[in-house]
């Protein structure tokens, strides 16, 4: 049986000519030149790495032990109780304190700390007494034609911790928290009505004083604590325990709510650290306690013995009880009211 077979062609392989493509249009891809391309990979670079620089990092959390440590206060420095001669020529009872730390500071008014505090939580300052009303230009007249605006008056207090002045404010000035330990840094443990009955009861001439903004001796006491930190069932017990709250001993012309010893270069009387109004005397007061807290005595057993040191004749422990007992009745009676 026959096979029959396909006829194949064979495959031509065609050569590459060069002459074939002579006067022909040759297609050429435009290189560009390594110098270039390296002075383009340099600049990238550098542009790169200056975004990286100027790049904010995203912040990272500080860590709590970090936090723990900053909020820990430094080692406070041991307490010098420095005390005098207790005078024969004025026999007060408990013998009075001086200032055991750094060098004399004059006693700051309560509104100038109030002003503070307004600007530390960027608050406008209140307009003076008397003005109803007043008119603020917010920016130079344009064309004939002034930008105002009308801003009321605000009320004599300027902090937001603080109450209006009167009837309405007193109604909110009350007993935050009890205070069992003596705390001196701690909220106000006693109410304005409180403070104004015990001083009413005995007849206290802070009551006859004027104060800053308006009030009264039981509004500026429980204000001033409240603002500086201060409890102010603590200056009461001090105010009590030392002078009936100034009805007897020298504390009737000194104006001292703690009976103070001046220091050197201070006005004094007998001894005594002299003030002109019964204002700076509870400033000062406030003022030494706070810092009496700041160096570690930061309550009232810790206080007592520097306060009134056993050299001078006092009995610490029943100079305690009886700080602490007038701040519990304080409280109590403000929780009856």
């Amino acid at each position: 049986m026959a096979v029959a077979r396909a006829h194949i062609e064979p495959v031509r392989i065609r050569r590459f000519d060069p002459a074939a493509l002579r006067g022909k249009p040759v297609e050429r891809r435009a290189r560009m030149p390594r110098r270039a391309l390296v002075v383009g990979v340099i600049l990238a670079g550098g542009w790169v790495q200056h975004v990286l620089a100027t790049t904010p990092a995203e912040p990272q959390p500080t860590p709590l032990a970090v936090v723990a440590a900053a909020a820990v206060p430094p080692a406070a420095p041991a307490l010098r109780s420095a005390t005098r001669a207790h005078s024969k020529a004025i026999a007060v009872g408990p013998s009075p304190r001086r200032h055991p730390f750094a060098r004399p500071a004059p006693a700051v008014p309560h509104h100038v700390i109030e002003r503070v505090s307004a600007v530390s939580v960027h608050r406008p300052r209140p307009v003076r007494a008397g003005h109803r009303r007043r008119v603020v230009v917010a920016r130079p007249p344009e064309r004939g034609s002034a930008r105002v605006r009308v801003r009321r008056a605000r009320p004599p207090h300027s902090s937001r911790l603080l109450p209006p002045v009167g009837a309405a404010g007193d109604a909110l000035r009350v007993a935050l928290a009890p205070n069992p330990q003596g705390a001196i840094r701690h909220v106000p443990s006693v109410s304005v009505a409180a403070i104004r009955a015990a001083l009413r009861q005995v007849g206290s001439p802070a009551l006859d004083a004027a104060y800053a903004d308006d009030k009264d001796v039981s509004e500026y006491i429980w204000d001033a604590g409240r603002v500086l930190g201060v409890d102010p069932a603590v200056i009461m017990a001090l105010f009590w325990h030392e002078s009936k709250f100034g009805t007897r001993g020298v504390a009737r012309l000194t104006n001292s709510v703690g009976n103070i010893r001046p220091l050197a270069g201070q006005p004094a009387l007998g001894g005594y650290r002299l003030y002109h109004s019964w204002e700076q005397g509870i400033d000062d007061c406030y003022r030494l306690l706070l810092s009496y807290a700041r160096h570690g005595a930061a309550t009232v057993p810790l206080a007592i013995p520097v306060w009134a040191p056993p050299t001078d004749h006092n009995d610490d422990r029943s100079y305690i009880a009886s700080v602490l007992g007038t701040m519990g009745a304080l409280y109590a009676q403000s929780t009856r009211s």
